[in-house]
């Protein structure tokens, strides 16, 4: 790989296949589970000081990056990964093994859909057919403890479901907006996996142009003939309601299980952050963290009594600890920063206008500000967004904006939009107090 390599847009990046951007190589570990060790995340932060630029990424699928790494550093960087047991056999296998799983999963004892897990991303390693899988094609597993993934969208989706014992299978969206198609058991999960998959594979390369997630291909072909296709048999259930993303922040308590939650503003750290990380989970932990899709990550066993300690530790560091902090209430990526199809700061943009976003919607991810219309930093539906577009922004509103009396309106200056929310808060403030009287 040379200097002379062009910046590629919609590329996937791996630790075995790095994307070349603004500030340097990005390297990306799709960590097994989400689970690191604290010696592991030390060795990791001491290896963004050595060959990058000392900042990382928590990604929407729990993975951690790398970035800013110098090319003549990446054969060292590479060597050091691989030391510590977090590279793939290539760049294949590391492409398709993109498995999320609950963040609690195996801490209550029981290991069954963790290990499973596992065995999926051994499958798919494997199995040399399936590297013909688009690089953003995922698979999700939800084994229905507290933290629920039912919000985040996966190609693949296996969804506990209390009442029949068993697992969903669901294709394409959410777990409210996926297309159901059976149950099965916990064990048959990745054959199943592997036959949707390669399902996916055979039907699309009939088409003209091959979609490239499997939203498109029920769009184009239908459930019936892909769940054909897999050999499974069609199923009806009633969908469930839409279900807010979790806030894994401060101490948390679920039956059994405990830990202490911290956020990351916008997913981005430093290597002190990942180094202040490992410390509270040697401290006040067992020694693990396990990474989570929205941007923050969780020390498990922390005893309530500890949370005041931990927390203070946290927050030196630069995490979020407090569930009411409004950094929590907006997404931005890094735009002309990091991006060269960005053409503003969307972070800072973002953090000007959190407490105004905040006072109009009072949980969940209020604002999301991208720097494109890619939009990277968040794919899920926000009630504002704002797209950057020549300097200016493009403001996007759901229903929720339009009961808030923000309206779409093209290419807008940053003073512009900041009017139109604090006006928004204030009708919301009065409102407020119109109902309290």
């Amino acid at each position: 790989m040379t200097s002379a390599v062009l910046l590629r847009k919609g590329w996937c990046p791996g630790a075995r296949r790095p994307m070349p951007a603004k500030d340097g190589l990005l390297v990306r570990l799709r960590i097994s589970g989400g689970a690191v060790a604290a010696p592991v995340l030390r060795a990791i932060a001491q290896a963004g000081r050595a060959y990058g630029n000392g900042l990382f990424d928590l990604s929407a699928r729990g993975n951690l990056q790398i970035r800013g790494i110098h090319e003549g550093s990446l054969p060292a960087l590479i060597e050091m990964l691989d030391g510590l047991d977090l590279l793939d056999e290539d760049r294949e296998s590391e492409a398709v093994r993109n498995v999320l799983v609950s963040p609690l999963a195996g801490l209550d004892g029981r290991n069954e859909v963790f290990e499973t897990a596992k065995a999926l991303e051994a499958r798919l390693a494997a199995n040399r057919d399936l590297h013909a899988l688009p690089g953003k094609f995922g698979f999700l597993i939800d084994d229905g403890s507290a933290l629920s993934l039912a919000s985040i969208a996966a190609d693949i989706r296996f969804d506990w479901i209390t009442s029949a014992q068993s697992f969903a299978i669901g294709l394409g969206g959410c777990a409210n907006k996926a297309v159901f198609v059976g149950c099965c058991e916990r064990a048959s999960i990745p054959s199943i996996a592997a036959r949707l998959a390669m399902a996916f594979l055979s039907l699309r390369s009939s088409l003209e142009e091959p979609p490239r997630r499997m939203r498109e291909l029920l769009a184009c072909c239908g459930a019936t003939a892909i769940a054909e296709a897999a050999r499974l048999g069609l199923g009806g259930r009633a969908r469930p309601g839409a279900v807010e993303e979790p806030c894994p922040i401060g101490w948390m308590r679920f039956s059994e299980v405990t830990g202490f939650g911290a956020g990351a503003a916008f997913g981005s750290l430093d290597a002190n952050m990942l180094e202040g990380a490992a410390r509270a989970a040697e401290i006040f932990g067992a020694g693990e963290i396990r990474l989570t899709p929205w941007r923050a990550l969780i020390v498990p066993h922390v005893r309530e009594e500890q949370a005041g300690a931990i927390s203070a530790l946290f927050a030196e560091h630069g995490f979020i600890t407090d569930r009411t902090d409004p950094r929590l209430a907006v997404a931005a990526c890094g735009g002309a920063s990091t991006c060269e199809r960005g053409t503003t700061d969307p972070r800072s943009d973002a953090l000007s206008l959190m407490s105004h976003a905040r006072q109009i919607w009072k949980s969940g991810i209020a604002l999301h500000v991208s720097g494109c219309a890619k939009g990277c930093a968040r794919h899920a539906i926000t009630p504002l967004t704002l797209i950057a577009r020549e300097g200016l922004y493009d403001v996007m509103g759901d229903e929720a904006a339009q009961r808030a009396g923000i309206g779409d309106a093209p290419q807008l200056g940053l003073p512009i939009v900041r009017k139109m929310l604090e006006a928004a808060a204030q009708r919301n403030r009065q409102n407020g107090a119109l109902t309290r009287q």
